[in-house]
C-alpha cells in the first residue's frame, strides 16, 4: 500500500480553478436496471487526443440524492488529457424512491452501456476506469470488486473518493440495503486480483470514517493488489470537490495517477 499524508491543502501555481461551469459534449440515454431511461453525460476526448481509456464516474449523496454534475469539473481536465468521461445520473431515493441496492445494479447497467458503445467514443474496453465519491465511491468500489455476472467487462482500475468502502453494519444503512449490507460491502470482498485502487479520503471525516480505507488498502495490499492512499490531514467529507480548498491538488494527483 502507498500511502501519501498531505499536511495541507496548498493550492497549485500550475492549475487554476475552475472559473467556467464545465459541461458535456453530449447528453445521451441509457437504460436503468428497471428499463427506465436515465441521462449519461459525456465528454469526448477530442479524436487527435484519444489515449483510448475512459472513466465512469458516480457522483456521492447517500443513495438519497445527488448530481452528476459533481464530477463535470474532473471529466473536463480529464477530457484534455485524451480521457473520455462518462457521468451517468442512477436512480436515488428522494427522487424515485429506490434503495442502494438499486443503485448498484444502474451503476452496473452504466458501466456495460459505456462498454457496449465503447468502439463509438474511440475508447478501449479494457481500458475503463471506474470512480466516484462517497456513496459514488461505493457504487463504483461495487462495480470493480464484488463479483456479478451482468458486468461486459473489468474495470482497469478504481478512481476512489471519501468512498465508502465498508458499509459496516448500521441499521441505517443494513435498511438502505435490504437487510443484507454485507453482500453489498466492498471491502468483504477484497481478494487477488482486483483492479488497482487509487483513494483519496481526508483524515477528519466524520461521515466516512478514514480508518475504513487505511483498512481497505491494507486488505487490498495483502492479497497482492495495488491500493494507492492519498490523506489529507484534518479534511473533512467532500474535501476534493470543485471550489474547494484542496480541489487543484486532488486534480493534479488524479491526473499524475493516470499519466
Amino acid at each position: 500500500m502507498r500511502h501519501k499524508l498531505f499536511s495541507g491543502v496548498a493550492v497549485l501555481a500550475l492549475l487554476m480553478p475552475c472559473l467556467v461551469q464545465a459541461a458535456p459534449d453530449e447528453i445521451l440515454k441509457y437504460s436503468a436496471a428497471d428499463g427506465s431511461s436515465l441521462v449519461m453525460n459525456v465528454f469526448r476526448a477530442d479524436a487527435e487526443d484519444r489515449t483510448g481509456q475512459a472513466a465512469v464516474f458516480y457522483f456521492g449523496g447517500g443513495w438519497r440524492v445527488g448530481n452528476p454534475q459533481q464530477f463535470f469539473p474532473f471529466c473536463e481536465a480529464l477530457q484534455g488529457q485524451g480521457i473520455t468521461c462518462f457521468v451517468p445520473d442512477y436512480r436515488v431515493s428522494s427522487r424515485q424512491g429506490t434503495d442502494g441496492v438499486d443503485a448498484l445494479e444502474d451503476a452496473r447497467a452504466a458501466f456495460n452501456w459505456v462498454v457496449t458503445n465503447s468502439a463509438e467514443f474511440g475508447v478501449d474496453k479494457k481500458q475503463i476506469y471506474v470512480g466516484g465519491g462517497s456513496a459514488g465511491g461505493h457504487l463504483a468500489a461495487s462495480v470493480a470488486v464484488i463479483p456479478d455476472a451482468s458486468l461486459k467487462a473489468r474495470p482497469i482500475g478504481m478512481l476512489l473518493f471519501n468512498p465508502a468502502v465498508d458499509l459496516g453494519n448500521s441499521a441505517r444503512l443494513n435498511a438502505i440495503f435490504r437487510n443484507a449490507v454485507a453482500d453489498y460491502s466492498p471491502i468483504e470482498f477484497v481478494r487477488s486480483g482486483l483492479p488497482p485502487a487509487w483513494v483519496v479520503h481526508g483524515t477528519g471525516d466524520k461521515i466516512v470514517p478514514h480508518a475504513t480505507v487505511v483498512d481497505f488498502c491494507q486488505r487490498m495490499d495483502s492479497a497482492g493488489n495495488q491500493c494507492q492512499l492519498l490523506s489529507f490531514d484534518g479534511a473533512g467529507h467532500g474535501f476534493f470537490n470543485a471550489g474547494r480548498p484542496a480541489y487543484d491538488e486532488v486534480l493534479a494527483a488524479l491526473l499524475s495517477h493516470l499519466d
